[in-house]
């Protein structure tokens, strides 16, 4: 067991018991901790990226670079920054997030962020394999930023989460494929339920590129004030499978896919993995602590 795991749980323990928006609070102090980093235990390549797992983070839970020492100190496969805005965005008004059970959440952020050059300086000194979620309101943001790390990311930049879930994008993201495709990182389109699975697979497909499945699901909820928020933990987890599955099914065992959704144990982590490359966790890590990285990472053979 990691030394800090103990403290970590005494920890989460006690704050679940507390508003989530608190709690939010509590994790910055928390999360800015100066542990060691972790080594890379276990290679391991999804496409071309090179990471250390088959368990990684999901994007949301450091937004701004700040915690990716921290959380390397857990082992993980790898951390997903972000999402990330060409320049700083306040978000949201609170509350933005409410629990829902069973061990799951609602948010509505408002892609609150520092803006990429920043958090890009943040990573870029941290020996551990980063991807960055990049996402936007109109695709010319998101072009803006795949130029940017084209032209500054590091070597420890092993991948691109672009974020394709908004309905702004329908139907006209085929126009910056071209710009994805120039990349120097291995490309993830992220999508989220409700999109045609069919469509995203052909363009993975043709161009390289690899998918995370699947963002959250958006549902109604007066708790936060922006009243509509996505719904993320256990209770995605069956229509995440159904979609990575599918994908799978429709293409091929050449595409990169990374599971998302709900995954919180071993059993779930090994029936994700029978159609996906590598999976991400989030809302796990809320509700259980930082050790379950290290738990389904290495432990779950």
């Amino acid at each position: 067991m990691n030394s800090s795991e103990p403290m970590m749980k005494i920890i989460m323990k006690t704050v679940k018991h507390v508003h989530p928006e608190i709690t939010m609070k509590l994790g910055h102090i928390i999360f800015s901790i100066p542990l060691k980093e972790s080594n890379c235990k276990d290679p391991y390549k999804i496409g071309s990226a090179n990471v250390c797992g088959r368990v990684g983070i999901a994007a949301g839970l450091d937004k701004n670079g700040k915690y990716t020492k921290f959380l390397s100190h857990f082992s993980p496969g790898f951390i997903v920054v972000g999402s990330t805005t060409p320049k700083k965005r306040i978000g949201n008004k609170p509350p933005r997030v409410a629990r829902i059970k069973p061990y799951s959440m609602v948010n509505a952020m408002g892609l609150n962020n520092d803006g990429l050059p920043l958090i890009l300086s943040r990573v870029s000194r941290v020996n551990y394999p980063i991807f960055i979620s990049v996402a936007g309101f109109n695709l010319f943001e998101i072009e803006e930023q795949i130029i940017y790390l084209n032209r500054f990311s590091t070597n420890n930049i092993q991948g691109i989460e672009v974020n394709l879930s908004s309905p702004t994008y329908k139907g006209k993201w085929k126009d910056i494929i071209p710009t994805l495709a120039s990349s120097k990182k291995q490309i993830f389109i992220k999508i989220g339920p409700g999109f045609k699975i069919e469509d995203y697979v052909k363009l993975a497909s043709k161009e390289g590129f690899g998918l995370v499945l699947t963002n959250t699901l958006p549902i109604e909820d007066q708790r936060i004030s922006a009243k509509r928020g996505g719904l993320s933990g256990l209770l995605l987890y069956r229509l995440s499978n159904y979609m990575i599955k599918k994908a799978r099914e429709s293409g091929g065992n050449e595409i990169p896919i990374i599971g998302v959704g709900g995954i919180m144990s071993c059993k779930q982590l090994k029936e994700i993995l029978k159609y996906a490359n590598a999976v991400e966790i989030y809302t796990a890590i809320l509700y259980m602590g930082p050790g379950i990285i290290s738990s389904l990472n290495l432990k779950c053979k």
